[in-house]
């Protein structure tokens, strides 16, 4: 009997042991787990980052806005651009238009003074006289005299 209460006191130590084995590994495995979890959590945004977060994406869509408005801003220019690109080439193909009518004229009346210089004779009434007055004294670009005064 004493042999057969000393076997169940150890076989209860035994059983006991093992246990507390168990409850250890257990324990150990946990705090591992425990471990890693908190090394994981280390490595996660915390709350300033999500507000650093939000603070990007606000300013992302007022650039973006910025950006749209400064598209249809720049695509307005130039659709005025080409239209006073259009409206240039009008301007100089009319100027255009109006040297050609106006050497067109001027050749026109060239050839009706040529026709009738061939009429009169080959005679032309001058335009700018060419005579001068001799009576008048001539002077120079510096206001000299060129004639000599009459000494009296």
């Amino acid at each position: 009997q004493i042999v057969v209460q000393y076997l169940k006191q150890w076989y209860q130590r035994r059983v006991r042991a093992e246990e507390v084995v168990a409850k250890e590994m257990s324990i150990q495995e946990k705090e591992k787990l425990y471990i890693d979890l908190k090394q994981i959590l280390a490595r996660q945004p915390g709350p300033e980052v999500a507000e650093q977060l939000q603070i990007y994406q606000q300013s992302l869509k007022e650039k973006t806005k910025q950006m749209k408005a400064m598209t249809s801003e720049l695509n307005m220019c130039e659709a005025q651009n080409s239209e006073y690109r259009y409206e240039i080439e009008t301007l100089v193909r009319e100027l255009h238009d109006a040297k050609n009518k106006y050497y067109m004229q001027k050749r026109k009346e060239r050839n009706l003074r040529e026709r009738e210089r061939h009429m009169n004779g080959g005679m032309i009434p001058p335009l700018i006289s060419s005579q001068r007055q001799d009576s008048l004294n001539r002077f120079t670009g510096g206001g000299f005299n060129l004639k000599q005064a009459q000494k009296a």
